[in-house]
């Protein structure tokens, strides 16, 4: 079965799994940072103002860490304690704000019909994710999670695609990824020989995309 449009070089007679990348992909950051920086501001009439700055630093500055890291092209992870640090930092703030901003739109849609067709589905994101996919409320869409700094290979290293195919027991080419960063997401999918379609490159909405591989008509006849 062929799809239309920007996704009509992905046959997914030919896919046996779907993985998805987690910030930027199924949630926009933009809308994120907006939240994060709304609760700050009212973080101070819940009694929580000095702590909730520098609880905000403080992630900033590991997420900052990562991208540097990244950029120079060198393994990244963090120790025990910063790991769980950050964590508890994400779970505190992060969740909260991620159950308010929600899912770009069509993003259940689309995974209600990769659920449909009988097909795998995974989390592929750069840092750990299981608690924003339950604060999202999609946990139950996916059958694992994986997070690129656990074994210290962000994205664009396609590691962690390497580790999908081990476990899974399939070729590269029978795993579709969507992401949203082509230096990242798409290098990494690249290098990994696996295929991959790109919010903002290769499809503007999940709304849109779930129509061109249901075979909908997207654009009205002219």
């Amino acid at each position: 079965m062929k799809v239309s449009g920007r996704a009509a070089s992905i046959d997914l007679d030919e896919i046996s799994a779907v993985s998805w990348d987690v910030d930027g992909t199924l949630y926009s950051v933009g809308r994120l940072r907006a939240r994060l920086v709304a609760d700050a501001l009212l973080a101070p009439v819940r009694g929580r103002g000095v702590g909730a700055i520098r609880d905000l630093m403080r992630l900033r500055t590991l997420y900052r860490g990562a991208e540097s890291a990244r950029s120079a092209g060198c393994a990244w992870r963090l120790s025990d304690n910063d790991f769980e640090a950050r964590l508890t930092l994400e779970r505190r703030w992060l969740g909260p704000a991620l159950e308010k901003v929600g899912l770009r739109p069509g993003t259940t849609e689309l995974l209600r019909y990769f659920q449909g067709l009988g097909l795998k589905q995974l989390a592929v994101s750069d840092f750990e994710c299981d608690h924003k996919l339950e604060s999202l409320g999609v946990a139950e869409h996916f059958e694992a999670a994986y997070a690129a700094e656990r074994i210290g290979a962000l994205k664009p290293d396609p590691t962690v695609f390497h580790r999908v195919f081990d476990d899974l027991g399939i070729a590269p080419h029978r795993l579709l990824h969507i992401g949203d960063r082509p230096a990242t997401d798409g290098v990494a999918a690249r290098f990994a020989k696996c295929n991959a379609l790109l919010l903002g490159r290769d499809f503007r909405d999940f709304r849109q995309l779930a129509r061109e591989l249901s075979g909908e008509s997207i654009d009205p006849p002219k």
